[in-house]
Order: C-alpha cells, then structure tokens, then sequence
C-alpha cells in the first residue's frame, strides 16, 4: 500500500491515527515475547487491513523500555513529524511499511532503535512476523542488559579509583609589626 506523503504528514499532524497500548513484565516479555507482542500484532493487521495509519505500544512494567509498531512512509516515530515532513514534504506517493522500535536509555547512544518488520502489503499476523518480532525484541533486550552491565562495571571500577579526599591544611603566618 502507498500513502501520499503530504496526507501521511496531515494525518499524523492531525494525530489521526489509532493506537493500543499494552504492559508487561520484563518476566513475561522474556518468558514469552510472542505472546506478550501477540495484542499488538493483531491490533496493527485490524488497522493495516482496514488502510488507517496506527502506532501500537508495549511498556515494559517497571522499566524505561518501551517497544513500538507504527505503520510509516519512513522509518521514524509519528512524534518525529516535523523532521519526517522536511524530508519526504516534495514526494508523492510512499509505500507504507510496519516498523518496529525500542526505546531505553540503555539499547545504544541514540536510546532507540527503529528496524522494519514488514511491508504494509506484506504484513499479516503469521508465524514468521512474530518470530522476527520476538527474535528481534530479545536481541534489544539483551543489548539492554549488556550495556547496563557495562556502565554498572565501569561506576563500580570509578567508585575504586576516586582518590581519597585531600585535608585541607592552612599555613599560619606570623603579621610583621
């Protein structure tokens, strides 16, 4: 499916777009992620299926994670659209495709990462979607835990090596008469 970029960019603007949220324990995200992402998944194919732009939300209970799919002309988030609309404002039409995100201040420098699941004409709740979904949320979640592993070792290794605190000493002087 095509969207013409300038009523992507209205519809957006205008915060025309239907969207689901959902929680779930990082417990449960990691027991089952196909399970935990099945909602949102059905969600966006009702959406797909009847042409209307959605964005469709997962938080993590607890934690500064949250994973997103949004069905997009480009690969950025719907509260990106001002820079969405500078870059594709001169283009016509622009196919549609199902994105998948992550944000956390620990999944890389930027704290979000934006990866494609689908075409917009390909997606459809099946299998190998989830399977890419939930293989792909366990890699961000492992690099999560990797770079918070990182900077714990690296606060620990500063908290060793900070110099014991300086007296202060004061030199008494004697006034000349």
């Amino acid at each position: 499916m095509e969207m013409d970029a300038q009523k992507f960019i209205d519809d957006v603007t205008a915060e025309s777009f239907e969207t689901y949220s959902a929680e779930v324990s990082l417990a449960d995200l990691k027991k089952d992620t196909a399970k935990a992402f099945q909602p949102l998944m059905e969600f966006m194919e009702e959406q797909v299926n009847s042409g209307r732009l959605a964005s469709a939300l997962l938080q993590v209970k607890g934690e500064d994670i949250s994973f997103y799919l949004q069905n997009n002309i480009v690969n950025l988030p719907y509260r990106y659209i001002k820079n969405i609309s500078k870059m594709m404002s001169d283009e016509t039409n622009c196919p549609l495709n199902v994105y998948m995100f992550v944000e956390s201040p620990d999944v890389n420098r930027s704290k979000m990462r934006i990866d494609e699941l689908s075409s917009q004409d390909d997606f459809a709740v099946n299998a190998d979607l989830s399977a890419k979904l939930g293989a792909w949320a366990n890699d961000q979640l492992a690099a999560i835990e990797e770079n918070q592993k990182i900077e714990q070792e690296a606060a620990e290794k500063t908290d060793k090596k900070k110099p014991a605190a300086k007296k202060k000493t004061t030199k008494k002087t004697t006034k000349k008469k």
